[in-house]
């Protein structure tokens, strides 16, 4: 009984140990991350109300996504701990007290390691640089645990460079259509992911040399430009009435934004519940829409257009445009996400929003191939 306590607390005692570890880590991302948000605060001060709360709401998503990473963290961390534990306890080996954690680790896989080829080694050929060499004849005759010096065999210059390797024959397991099909769309997808990410670094290049040369330029203008926000701040105000258009996404912010959506989609297929706020619907926005309305035809063509200007290329945002239709594919999403949404209300909502997006999609894709012939 008392060894059972024992290792019972043992186990927990690690489990925590590791939990500490990851979190300590996370608390400091997040303090990263909200030093960086009160930075964007103070650099926009006189931003418009929407465009602080987008950036108040990206926070929280940010914040969000830590803390998800961290405990997915977590459990990876355990189940890795776990697997070394019991290959530990597999292999038999008995470690001095003088001996490290890692030198423990280390000769366990290689004790399992020995026994794995053991296992495989009638399958096995063994090359002696010449051509083929019985296995049997690594051992001297009438010995089975003293290795045969094989340098004694060779002689030359080339005796130091003597090894001997194993090969294990295994059989090649063809490709079906279906991996086949798998494999190129995935490929499809990292290549348009790396083109986002290849293309977001090349404007943060070119606005980091903007800056540069507008701080070489001087502040000659500054009392100019001071002048005109205050202007535009006070015609604003006076006319509350008035709607003023958000400002148009910038190409950097376009590619974020396709990037955030897709890392959204692999975020949502691990959530045990989900709401509307949960999902990417195509709006040039990094805060989901309000409401079912705002997912208009406009709203969505500029959503894929928007794609077009940066990439210039028809086919590249044909494919992608596809890939959305299969996403939001009624049948397709009624299955795999609206079971998860607790709320018959809001499970109703998301519904007719995606039945929504859906028929956009697909009369976006008529039009664009009517366009291409």
């Amino acid at each position: 009984m008392t060894s059972l306590l024992y290792g019972a607390h043992e186990a927990v005692s690690w489990k925590v140990g590791i939990r500490q570890r990851v979190m300590q880590n996370l608390e400091d991302m997040l303090q990263d991350a909200h030093r960086a948000y009160l930075q964007k605060i103070s650099e926009n001060t006189y931003a418009t109300a929407e465009v602080r709360q987008q950036l108040h709401t990206e926070y929280n998503q940010s914040v969000q996504a830590l803390r998800y990473i961290a405990e997915e963290e977590v459990k990876a961390e355990i189940d890795r701990e776990e697997e070394e534990r019991d290959l530990m306890a597999q292999t038999n080996f008995d470690a001095p007290a003088e001996f490290d954690q890692e030198f423990v680790l280390e000769q366990a896989k290689m004790l399992a390691t020995i026994r794995a080829q053991a296992s495989v080694r009638p399958h096995a050929i063994a090359m002696d640089g010449d051509g083929p060499l019985n296995a049997s004849s690594l051992f001297e005759q009438g010995s089975s645990s003293r290795p045969l010096d094989t340098s004694r065999q060779r002689s030359g210059s080339t005796t130091a460079a003597t090894s001997v390797s194993s090969i294990v024959l295994k059989e090649d397991i063809p490709e079906t259509s279906a991996d086949r099909e798998a494999r190129v769309r995935r490929e499809q997808h990292e290549q348009q992911q790396e083109d986002f990410r290849r293309r977001a670094e090349e404007i943060r290049e070119r606005k980091r040399r903007q800056r540069i040369e507008k701080a070489e330029q001087g502040y000659a203008t500054s009392d100019t430009s001071q002048e005109s926000i205050s202007c535009s701040s006070s015609n604003t105000s006076a006319s509350d009435s008035d709607k003023v258009a958000p400002p148009r996404m910038s190409e950097e912010e376009v590619i974020n934004l396709m990037i955030f959506h897709d890392q959204r989609w692999s975020w949502i297929s691990s959530l045990s519940h989900l709401q509307w706020a949960d999902f990417p619907w195509p709006c040039l926005t990094f805060s989901p829409p309000k409401s079912k309305d705002a997912l208009t035809l406009e709203a969505v063509a500029e959503y894929i257009y928007a794609q077009y200007n940066i990439h210039r290329d028809r086919n590249v945002v044909k494919e992608h445009l596809k890939n959305l239709i299969k996403r939001w594919h009624p049948d397709r999403f009624e299955i795999k996400y609206l079971s998860r949404i607790a709320d018959l209300h809001e499970r109703d909502t998301v519904r007719e929003g995606a039945g929504a997006v859906a028929r956009i999609l697909n009369d976006l894709l008529e039009k664009w191939n009517d366009v291409q012939d």
